[in-house]
């Protein structure tokens, strides 16, 4: 399962958080917030291209958004005296279609290099660039093994150096395990668009695990063997074993008494006086 679906859905809910959380009214009204925020994402991608944005998660309610813009370079969303955020509070009220609080959080991301997206997006733009596949594809690898990811999967898909027919090319590096849920596994896809064609790259990154393994659960057979043989059944083997032993002898006198009752009498003769 965990090859075939988005690692991201996958683990919503386990190890994720929603990138969009609400609650509407009604069946309408999600489909239009779910589209504005689609709109408000591929917005701020588009203009803050450089940024380096990873991710943005939007919060909101009947009066009011709030919008958590995760980059690598804040300072370019932000500007000078934050005019930049006045501007995004008005281009999001355009696109909501009316009037509304807009509440604008933007941090800085942790370690870009395990960022899924922007490893993809580094690769789409040396692509487009003409950079040669193989020197895009090592230094992506390289970046994320030196800064302490577990592993990194890249899929890239489309007409490689211009060929008639498309293919796939896939590099996997380090540990990938995809479907374990405890794995916290970042995945994005990006596009590279090409004078031939567009040209698709998918990147997953390991970013290790976030519960760790507890080694010290067993299986429910071994338990009992371990409680067994540990003191904390030898009372129940103990106690069974009087029980069968009292068992036993109550069958035994119920089939001796059975035999008492079933025995046939035999008349002796009377001495002669």
């Amino acid at each position: 399962m965990g090859q075939k679906v988005n690692s991201n859905g996958l683990r919503y809910g386990i190890n994720k958080n929603w990138q969009s959380r609400w609650v509407p009214r009604t069946n309408a009204q999600a489909g239009d917030w779910l589209v504005q925020d689609e709109k408000i994402r591929k917005y701020l991608f588009k203009k803050y291209h450089d940024a380096n944005i990873s991710h943005i998660e939007i919060e909101r309610n009947q009066s009011s958004i709030d919008v958590f813009i995760y980059a690598a370079q804040q300072i370019l969303i932000v500007g000078q005296n934050q005019k930049n955020l006045e501007i995004i509070k008005k281009d999001i009220n355009k696109i909501v279609g009316r009037k509304i609080n807009v509440d604008i959080t933007v941090s800085e991301v942790g370690n870009p290099a395990l960022s899924a997206r922007l490893v993809a997006r580094e690769i789409a733009d040396a692509l487009q660039n003409r950079s040669p596949l193989r020197s895009a594809m090592r230094m992506a690898l390289k970046k994320v093994l030196k800064s302490n990811g577990k592993g990194i999967k890249v899929l890239v898909s489309g007409r490689l150096n211009g060929v008639e027919i498309a293919n796939d090319k896939m590099y996997i590096e380090g540990n990938m395990p995809l479907s374990t849920l405890r794995a916290d596994i970042d995945y994005a896809l990006e596009e590279a668009y090409m004078s031939y064609g567009v040209i698709g790259v998918k990147v997953w990154v390991n970013r290790g695990q976030l519960f760790a393994k507890d080694l010290n659960r067993k299986p429910a057979h071994l338990a009992r063997i371990h409680d067994v043989r540990h003191g904390r059944g030898e009372r129940f083997n103990q106690r069974s074993k009087s029980m069968s032993n009292t068992n036993k002898t109550e069958r035994a006198t119920v089939v001796e008494s059975s035999n008492v009752v079933n025995s046939p009498v035999v008349a002796t003769p009377k001495a002669k006086e």
